[in-house]
């Protein structure tokens, strides 16, 4: 049986980009994804995949460069989700 693979969604405005989460590195207060690039400032709510499980998160573009990708940190109002998202990651 393989293993259930963490999918991230990203959505800003009328885009949406999906991506593994190999490509994505999660930390406490936000995270980086390779690859993806949007505008600093940028308001985006992003999903959290795995398997039937889901946990969305709103944040903000804080940072990107070119060839690499972007930072995204977490909203303050989404203190729960990242709990949430933190029970996902370990389960």
């Amino acid at each position: 049986m393989r293993p259930i693979q963490l999918w991230v969604k990203l959505y800003a405005g009328s885009k949406c980009v999906a991506v593994p989460g190999g490509h994505v590195l999660v930390g406490a207060t936000g995270f980086f994804v390779r690859e993806i690039q949007l505008p600093v400032g940028a308001p985006v709510l992003v999903e959290f995949c795995m398997g039937q499980d889901e946990v969305a998160v709103d944040g903000r573009v804080s940072s990107s460069y070119e060839g690499l990708g972007l930072s995204v940190e977490f909203s303050e109002r989404s203190r729960l989700a990242v709990r949430r998202l933190s029970a996902l990651l370990v389960a």
